[in-house]
């Protein structure tokens, strides 16, 4: 096959490559159309069953006889509910989360509703919406529907006593004043049972908002649910309620909100993640995160979350003292709020306690601490209880096979240190990438420098290779032995080639390693580049904002801005490969061989288009990195080709050779490059072997 033939190939195979993505999206079936669910009653008279306008419901539960709930059981039943709805506000006031001057010891700001006693929204004062805005970031919000649905977090969905299920997650709990103490704020809502015009129960849920300065890193919001017993008959309970709602999506690719969990095996705590996707594409079904299990008698929950890329609402339910984890859950799930599909700012938690009898005039509790706020990993790794609970997996979990966690937290930790001295992450990430630069030049310029001397040595030893190829013209495998035991014998080991692309390849996995700490790394959500156009470095740097996004003609991409920073990566890029030496066609190669090698040269030059289309909306501050690190090969390049030329005039670079070829003769341990030839020289040897005995076979 000749150079035209592969180009061709290659031609096509792109064509047809860019049809099926042209064509593929045209042969799906359109999506279902939404079709709300019914918020009419099931059937009507005194046995008819509410259908949640809320949340999908769970399945009732079934008491210790196994019996199912009875429809004229649950109508003798009856809250006492406030007269109208009430919110209450929690936390710092709007003011002291804009001015930085005003010290406040709250870090978040609660609306709380008392219907289903919940959270209408966390806002965290000290976190912008967006960049340059004055308004604070949401973590926590309603969500509202077209159809009058409403959602709200933390919501206490269903109380089942003695087998009947009671939706209470539209009740309208009563509400006290807020209390502020020493210690923090507090919330109180209530609302009683009563049992054919008795008192049954009552449920009390109270909010306490710890005092918490910016310095101690905390964000703890407290929960206890309380269920009395007001009657003179014991009842046998299980409350239901929900984690947080309306967490927004922060990645610029795709979706980033995530599920994770923390299950304690009895030795520590380990996390699992569910991807919000898997909630979705089933709709009104819960996926399982946790359901005790006789196989597993130590495994007990510790902790669920609903989270995107930088923060979180952390649920941890509490040991009735108030400590430990809790063991008297008896699942917790997963799912999608509404039971739809196609809305994806709906996915939550769903915790059910197990059936516990509560005597007259007893009470049970249900305490839990929730986290509302940034996913900081030194804050995960200093908080006792936050380490204890192993909230950094929520930080370390988003770390890719194709680098490694030590990396990944020195990558932020060197720029974090960095930041502290220079004030200024664009700066921080040039100095990093001088500091790889200066770690990784030795090998560099050796791989290079080594690359220059086989160039040389190949010349001399081609006439001697030419000679093998005739002598031994029907043998291949035996040719292939002759010519590296002259390689051996010259000194020569192609394996050497490999010092050349050992930078790039060292490079890789920290170039993923700085792309995960600038997607995790809080402290550089909004971060600029000072004196230049990049104002936000986990973002595209935007030198340009189109009017409306441009949209790419038979792709059908969106360009929202002009992005100046991968253009000259790929650029730079493009130059560094240029002032690489080029390596010369292997004298033992075919034909075919050779054709390919060109082919491979003729190529390099793409691997900058498609690194611009790669990057083009990657983080600025990984472009800057990579960016910075091709400008500064190609001044190093230069600096090396200048040097070569220098030795090679004064004939360094012979003698240099000739050292080598002494020092590798009377050394008793063989180098990794010599390992490396022998592997080769090996597996020519058993393919040889395996082609004779096919040939005898034949």
């Amino acid at each position: 096959m000749d150079k035209n033939d592969t180009l061709r190939n290659l031609l096509i195979s792109v064509g047809v490559f860019l049809l099926v993505l042209w064509i593929w999206p045209r042969l799906l079936p359109p999506p279902p159309q939404r079709t709300p669910p019914s918020t009419a009653n099931q059937a009507a008279g005194p046995a008819a069953q509410p259908v949640d306008p809320g949340i999908v419901q769970p399945e009732p539960h079934e008491d210790a006889t196994g019996a199912g709930p009875q429809d004229e059981a649950r109508f003798s039943f009856a809250f006492l509910e406030a007269d109208n709805e009430q919110t209450l506000a929690m936390g710092s006031r709007p003011a002291e989360g804009i001015d930085k001057e005003v010290p406040s010891p709250y870090r978040m700001r609660l609306t709380l509703s008392n219907v289903g006693a919940s959270v209408e929204s966390a806002t965290m004062t000290d976190h912008a919406e967006e960049l340059g805005s004055e308004k604070r970031y949401t973590l926590l919000s309603t969500i509202e529907r077209d159809d009058g649905r409403r959602f709200r977090s933390l919501a206490i969905e269903q109380i089942n006593v003695d087998g009947i299920g009671l939706p209470i997650y539209d009740k309208k709990w009563h509400a006290a004043p807020v209390q502020t103490t020493e210690q923090g704020q507090s919330a109180r809502f209530w609302i009683e049972i009563q049992q054919d015009g008795a008192p049954a129960l009552k449920l009390t849920r109270t909010f306490t908002l710890p005092k918490q300065e910016r310095e101690s890193g905390r964000r703890d919001l407290k929960s206890e649910i309380r269920v009395e017993n007001l009657s003179d008959q014991p009842h046998r309970v299980v409350i239901t309620y929900r984690g947080g709602l309306g967490i927004r999506r922060a990645g610029l690719r795709m979706d980033d909100r995530f599920i994770d969990r923390g299950v304690h095996d009895g030795t520590r705590v380990v996390g699992k993640r569910e991807g919000q996707g898997v909630v979705t594409k089933s709709p009104g079904h819960p996926v399982e995160l946790f359901v005790p299990s006789a196989a597993e008698p130590n495994a007990v929950f510790s902790w669920a979350a609903t989270a995107n890329t930088y923060f979180t609402c952390t649920i941890a339910p509490l040991g009735r003292d108030g400590h430990g984890n809790a063991r008297y859950l008896a699942e917790v799930s997963a799912l999608d709020a509404d039971g739809d599909a196609l809305s994806n700012d709906d996915a939550t938690l769903r915790l059910v306690t197990r059936p516990e009898a509560v005597g007259p005039g007893s009470a049970l509790t249900y305490p839990a601490d929730i986290y509302l706020g940034e996913k900081d990993g030194d804050v995960f790794r200093e908080v006792p209880e936050y380490l204890e609970r192993n909230y950094y997996y929520q930080v370390a979990q988003a770390y890719p096979w194709c680098t490694f966690p030590w990396l990944v937290e020195l990558m932020i930790w060197l720029l974090n240190g960095l930041f502290s001295l220079v004030h200024d992450f664009g700066v921080a990430i040039i100095i990093l990438v001088l500091i790889v630069r200066a770690l990784l030049h030795p090998i560099t310029k050796k791989g290079q420098v080594n690359m220059v001397r086989m160039q040389q040595r190949m010349g001399e030893f081609a006439p001697k290779v030419e000679e093998l190829k005739k002598k031994y013209a029907n043998d291949k495998a035996r040719l292939q032995q002759e010519t590296m035991k002259l390689y051996r014998e010259h000194g020569i080991n192609p394996a050497t080639q490999f010092l050349t692309c050992l930078p790039m390849v060292i490079q890789l996995p920290i170039w993923v390693a700085l792309w995960i700490s600038l997607s995790n790394n809080i402290l550089m959500r909004h971060e600029p580049f000072h004196f230049t156009w990049i104002h936000d470095l986990t973002a595209p740097d935007a030198l340009y904002t189109f009017p409306a996004p441009i949209v790419i003609p038979f792709f059908g991409w969106e360009l929202p801005a002009f992005n100046l920073l991968p253009i000259l990566l790929a650029i730079f890029m493009y130059l560094q490969q240029k002032l690489q030496p080029k390596p010369k066609p292997n004298p033992n190669a075919t034909d075919q061989q050779r054709q390919q090698q060109e082919m491979m040269q003729k190529m390099m030059p793409l691997m900058s288009v498609m690194m611009l289309i790669l990057f083009y909306k990657a983080p600025s501050g990984l472009t800057l990195y990579i960016m910075s690190s091709s400008l500064f090969g190609v001044i190093e390049q230069h600096w090396i080709r200048k040097h070569i030329k220098q030795r090679e005039a004064t004939g360094g670079l012979v003698r240099k050779a000739q050292k080598d070829d002494v020092r590798l003769r009377q050394r008793k341990k063989p180098s990794i490059f010599q390992k490396l030839q022998k592997m080769a020289e090996d597996a020519q040897k058993t393919q040889a072997k395996k082609a004779a005995r096919s040939k005898s076979r034949r």
